[in-house]
């Protein structure tokens, strides 16, 4: 009796540990999402394998933390290189055009022989798909595998709730992974990683000009004298570039494709003008006895520009813009008032197209270094008056626009960003920070993902 009394508990023991360790496979299993593939493909030198499909859709939209995120079920891809050498594989997930949910709280995270910690989707760097229905790439990462090799990456994605909290359930993700050999493909340019869906960007419309930005409001379009340009527009973290070892802020990209930085610091402070008592003073230049010559605020650029770029052979990468040094103006009882003041401060709104000037200083110059203009700071989020320590633009620093604002009682004002970031209008012989801009070639390439940690960094040829 004794011995089948213990035969049973030796049998209920072995019962109990079977179970103990299905069920404990079982929750593994939940938790890599580990299922036999179902959809492969074949690339060139490597194979892949998706754990469900190279499709994703999401339905009735649920937002969580980012703790919960990391809790859902990856998608997972199998790579082996079939090839007998090393090879890269450029791993892309792309929104597709039946997508109707704003994809700014995306949210992704990679582990395996992709690392990538919890980033929302725009923050990764921009990818040209020629995929039809793309309407935005985005690159999750580069895999590195050795002949014969076969590597795994389990990527997750979700909404987060502090960027999206009240999604409409109706709205749906329809995303695709899009899987490049690297050395197979053609690196998109500048201007293509910064705009990758144009039309979303139309779509916005105008934002409210009227009063300063202070949040994060992406890309709008507008219109310039050469054709549609696409600006940045209040909070912004990832429009960081290193170049000529300093760090810049990408203020817009062209109609031409050509991309226009404005030093992130000042590099100097000093005056604008050293004479003051006369309105032609406001301008890059102005005529004196006849003769055309640069004012104070011009060759202290000219010089930087040959000291910093020239001197580094880093001309070739920058091309000629064009700057506005609105010089046009009327003027009631003996007070000049410079056209932008009428757009920024009488309330019409910001341009970027040029007036035609009568005025002997001043107007439209096509160079390769100058200044922002007042307007460009109306329409990254300044506003006259008002502080803003948001905007990208803001640095702590008092600085110099380009831009002309009025001339009274023998003194010549231009629009200057105060240290908390209001615009306002400053005497020209005052000593303000000077922050460059330029105009990056159309045909540059870069590396990257625009943020501080990681800024954009051209590839040199």
């Amino acid at each position: 009796m004794k011995k089948k009394y213990i035969l049973c508990l030796v049998v209920i023991s072995i019962m109990f540990l079977f179970v103990l360790a299905a069920g404990t496979g079982y929750g593994v299993w939940l938790a890599t999402n580990d299922s036999t593939e179902k959809v492969s493909t074949t690339l060139n030198c490597f194979k892949v394998y998706f754990s469900g499909s190279d499709i994703i859709e999401m339905r009735n939209i649920n937002p969580v933390v980012n703790e919960e995120g990391l809790e859902t079920a990856p998608n997972t891809l199998t790579i082996t290189n079939i090839c007998e050498d090393k090879k890269e594989l450029q791993v892309r997930l792309n929104i597709l055009n039946d997508s109707t949910v704003d994809v700014n709280a995306l949210t992704i995270q990679a582990a395996g022989n992709i690392e990538k910690e919890v980033s929302l989707y725009k923050n990764l760097s921009n990818a040209k798909s020629t995929e039809e229905d793309v309407i935005q790439s985005k690159i999750i990462g580069l895999v590195l595998v050795e002949p014969n090799e076969t590597v795994r990456t389990n990527i997750k994605l979700w909404f987060d709730e502090k960027k999206a909290p009240n999604l409409d359930k109706d709205l749906f993700l329809k995303a695709r992974f899009e899987l490049i050999d690297t050395e197979s493909s053609a690196k998109a340019s500048f201007a293509d990683y910064l705009i990758t869906n144009t039309s979303a960007i139309e779509k916005k419309g105008s934002p409210n000009l009227t009063q300063a930005s202070f949040q994060d409001e992406g890309m709008y379009t507008a219109n310039t004298d050469e054709g549609k340009t696409y600006y940045y527009r209040g909070v912004v973290n990832n429009n960081y570039v290193k170049f000529a070892d300093n760090m810049w802020r990408i203020v817009r990209v062209n109609s031409d494709g050509t991309v226009r930085l404005i030093l992130d610091k000042s590099s100097a402070y000093q005056k604008y003008s050293t004479q003051v008592n006369y309105m032609d003073y406001t301008g890059l230049n102005y005529l004196y006895n006849d003769e055309m010559v640069n004012n104070d605020i011009s060759n202290y650029l000219n010089n930087w520009y040959n000291e910093v770029i020239v001197n580094r052979d880093l001309d070739k990468y920058v091309t000629n813009g064009t700057y506005c040094n609105d010089s046009s103006y009327t003027t009631t009882n003996y007070h000049t008032y410079f056209s932008a003041y009428d757009r920024l401060i009488n309330g019409q709104g910001p341009s970027i197209i040029c007036k035609e000037t009568n005025a002997d200083f001043g107007g439209k110059f096509n160079q390769k270094i100058g200044l922002i203009s007042a307007d460009e700071v109306a329409l990254a989020g300044g506003y006259f008056g008002t502080n803003n320590q948001n905007y990208y633009l803001y640095n702590g620093e008092n600085f110099f626009t380009l831009t002309p604002a009025e001339y009274y009682y023998y003194n010549a004002y231009v629009f200057t960003v105060s240290n908390t970031g209001a615009l306002q209008t400053t005497k020209v012989n005052t000593e303000y920070g000077i922050r460059p801009v330029i105009n990056l070639v159309s045909t540059v390439t870069v590396s990257g993902s625009g943020t501080i940690s990681d800024p954009y960094t051209i590839d040199m040829n």
